[in-house]
């Protein structure tokens, strides 16, 4: 309804009657709500998000909550020497998104793996096919590993050569991979495929992979990068992607001594090469593709 003022402008009222259907119906709208939500409160509590679960440690005694450690008491676990280091890549928590590299390990038996998150979410490693799997994290569960954080070295419990074992994380269950436990490392073999140690990858015999994806200029190359060997090791390297590539040691096709240490040549998508480090000094040396030269990569030999 309307009046007017003394200067005959008009005035927007309501009457009670309009009131009260207002509030009515701010009445029933909130009573539907409670009626969806009271009954199903107590599952909502007992299911909540993944990433809403995650606990931190408790405040060490004596050290209030908000004051951090002191710097000389951040330490990290150090990765064994000839540990499979495996890769959560950044942006896998985005369903489609390449997640876990190399996504088809091949890890020797009795060799302890470690799983380090490259991307800028949390993440998990459990074995199993996913939550609904009833021996979910029997065989080996990082547990929760933050961004750029790197779970504790593990064992693959009870496992035999020969044995697939699928895993996934927790936190976003459609990412998974498995792992191919192979025949255990013979103690000064020059063909034991492992890496790990050192602070990158250092063993008998290391595994370089080319990333799926990395032809794609910005993506990550090489997996791991840098690597470590000792001289006389053999490096297999295996493209993972789907188009073809080289490891060519070098700078870029305009370095003179380009190819002059090591060249796998071409090798197609799925194929495997090798690289012997038999005759190079100790030393970094730069390597990329000679398909892509923007890919580029450092082997150590120590």
């Amino acid at each position: 309804m309307t009046t007017e003022d003394e200067n005959h402008q008009s005035i927007i009222r309501t009457s009670p009657r309009r009131l009260a259907k207002g509030m009515a119906i701010l009445v029933i709208v909130m009573a539907v709500g409670a009626a969806i939500a009271v009954p199903n409160w107590t599952e909502m509590v007992k299911y909540p998000p993944p990433v809403t679960t995650i606990e931190t440690e408790p405040s060490p005694a004596g050290v209030s909550e908000g004051e951090g450690l002191p710097a000389a008491e951040e330490t990290e676990t150090p990765v064994p020497a000839g540990a499979m280091i495996i890769t959560i890549l950044e942006g896998s928590a985005v369903q489609g998104n390449p997640d876990y590299e190399p996504d088809a390990a091949q890890v020797p038996l009795n060799t302890e793996v470690v799983w380090e998150n490259a991307d800028s979410v949390p993440h998990t490693a459990t074995s199993g096919t996913g939550p609904e799997d009833a021996n979910s994290g029997q065989i080996f569960d990082t547990g929760i590993i933050n961004n750029g954080e790197s779970s504790a070295p593990l064992e693959l419990a009870g496992a035999a050569e020969g044995d697939e074992i699928a895993y996934y994380c927790q936190v976003h269950p459609f990412m998974t991979s498995a792992l191919t436990v192979t025949a255990a490392n013979a103690e000064g073999s020059a063909s034991a495929p492992a890496t790990g140690g050192g602070g990158g990858a250092e063993a008998a015999g290391a595994s370089l992979a080319i990333l799926e994806g990395s032809s794609v200029q910005g993506n990550p190359a090489y997996e791991p990068d840098p690597l470590t060997v000792t001289a006389g090791d053999t490096v297999e390297v295996s493209n993972q992607d789907t188009v073809p590539h080289t490891v060519t040691s070098g700078t870029g096709p305009e370095d003179a001594e380009s190819g002059s240490q090591f060249d796998t040549s071409i090798m197609d998508a799925g194929a495997t090469a090798q690289v012997d480090t038999a005759s190079l000094p100790a030393g970094d040396y730069p390597y990329y593709c000679a398909v892509h030269p923007y890919m580029l990569g450092t082997l150590k030999v120590s």
